[in-house]
């Protein structure tokens, strides 16, 4: 991924992805225009495409989508987070907070798809960063820079630059970094550049103490102690960029962390489970890595509040062995990478919860069966992330018969990201999966799910 250029796409790597979003940033391709390799698809597989299907919201039947730039719709799309996540503690109803953040939401959200060269709909979804405070946790081990020629290093470099960039523009006391192993400590950083020039200065050696360090740098004094005395002003997401698993201390360190943290805010009435989430990415091609990072992605008692993305040639090689292939973009990967642990529909770990769901569908995001994340490629499994399962739907296939990744059948879900246009009954990536009883009036999925969710916009 070194090599990857995330603000100029590399035109031969991804030139699938600029033909799809550069029409989509306004009103999607034209009529009959192929925005895949090879020919046109079926129009209820237009990558991005925005919509809804009969009976739900931009479909016959029901109420038109909120149009993007809307404040109302960027409302809903961030009471949808609220109810997915329980973070009703931090944002009651009427929260003025919430029409602060969606006043702004218009600007921030064209700034960002003009710049990662995405649909304005898809940028959208970037939204709900801002409902969290953002910490970033490096390894600066010194696996860092001796493996694989310090092209770690140079992936590391890319991802948080523009890791920085999309959650500085929706996180407006600026985002927090903390290291494994470096003292240095960087708060209210708004920029790439304060980014880049932390980074200049770490000097990578040491070991992996993933765990302990979390917990010393980030959940005690940052986190647990706020909770503690009442002033954590919002949720707060992790992001881990590490290129191994822990070495210094035990592999099963880091969950019981993560699960004891959780624990205490759980108990906490004025806070809630919700108030924690963490996300993983891995950069360099460690397989005992991608294998504890998978195995930490399935635990039980915290999968719900942690998603791990791989490396993005990982991904990219996974999406490529769809029928027909598909490019996934760096910007696209770096999208996942931001949401896949506050909305549950950019998490490609729940093939393994105990949830009821659909049968295999097609299209981006198609409900696995098995593989997922660590899990082998497309074509030895059944679905995975961005990959349809064997014999089903998929980019410019035929429809699935019922919704996409974790969505309900036909008829009982929103379009949207990767979903088909008003009147056809997919599902779209990007969307809570179906959750259980109970939840709240118009939601879906995440804590306790209950009716379709709100309009996607």
């Amino acid at each position: 991924m070194a090599n990857r250029n995330f603000s100029s796409p590399n035109t031969h790597q991804v030139q699938a992805d600029t033909d799809k979003f550069v029409d989509l940033s306004h009103m999607g391709p034209p009529p009959g225009q192929a925005p895949y390799p090879g020919g046109p698809p079926p129009p209820q597989q237009q990558y991005g495409g925005p919509g809804g299907p009969q009976g739900g919201p931009g479909g016959p039947g029901g109420p038109p989508p909120a149009p993007v730039g809307n404040v109302g719709g960027y409302k809903q799309l961030l009471q949808q987070a609220i109810q997915e996540k329980g973070l009703h503690n931090f944002y009651p109803p009427n929260s003025p907070a919430l029409d602060h953040i969606a006043n702004r939401a218009t600007q921030q959200v064209a700034q960002l798809a003009q710049t990662w060269r995405i649909s304005t709909e898809i940028a959208s979804d970037i939204v709900k960063l801002a409902l969290y405070d953002v910490i970033l946790y490096i390894d600066d081990s010194g696996s860092m820079q001796f493996e694989e020629n310090g092209e770690r290093i140079d992936d590391l470099k890319l991802i948080l630059s523009r890791v920085a960039y999309a959650t500085s523009l929706f996180d407006e006391d600026g985002i927090q970094v903390r290291f494994m192993n470096s003292t240095d400590q960087g708060n209210g950083i708004r920029s790439e550049q304060q980014v880049n020039e932390m980074i200049g200065r770490t000097r990578f050696c040491g070991l992996t103490p993933m765990g302990r360090e979390l917990q010393n740098k980030i959940l005690g004094p940052l986190v647990l102690q706020n909770a503690r005395n009442g002033s954590l002003r919002k949720p707060i997401l992790v992001i881990t960029i590490t290129d191994g698993q822990p070495t210094g201390e035990s592999s099963s360190d880091l969950a019981k962390i993560i699960k004891n943290a959780s624990d205490e805010l759980s108990r906490n009435p004025r806070y809630g489970k919700g108030a924690l989430a963490f996300q993983f990415a891995q950069v360099g091609n460690d397989l005992k890595a991608r294998e504890f990072l998978s195995k930490l992605d399935e635990e039980p008692t915290i999968g719900d509040i942690i998603d791990c993305t791989s490396n993005y040639e990982v991904e990219a090689d996974e999406m490529s062995r769809a029928n027909p292939p598909v490019q996934l973009s760096p910007e696209l990967w770096l999208i996942k990478l931001l949401l896949g642990s506050i909305d549950s529909s950019y998490d490609s770990k729940d093939e393994k919860s105990n949830a009821p769901r659909p049968p295999p569908q097609g299209g981006y995001g198609g409900p696995p069966q098995q593989g997922g994340y660590g899990q082998p490629p497309y074509g030895q499994q059944q679905g995975g992330y961005g990959g349809p399962p064997p014999g089903q739907g998929g980019y410019g296939g035929p429809p699935p018969q019922q919704g996409g990744y974790g969505q309900p059948p036909y008829g009982q879900q929103q379009g949207g990201y990767g979903g088909p246009p008003p009147g056809q009954g997919q599902g779209q990536y990007g969307k809570p999966a179906q959750g259980g009883p109970g939840g709240y009036p118009g939601q879906q999925g995440g804590y306790g799910g209950g009716a379709p969710p709100p309009p996607r916009y």
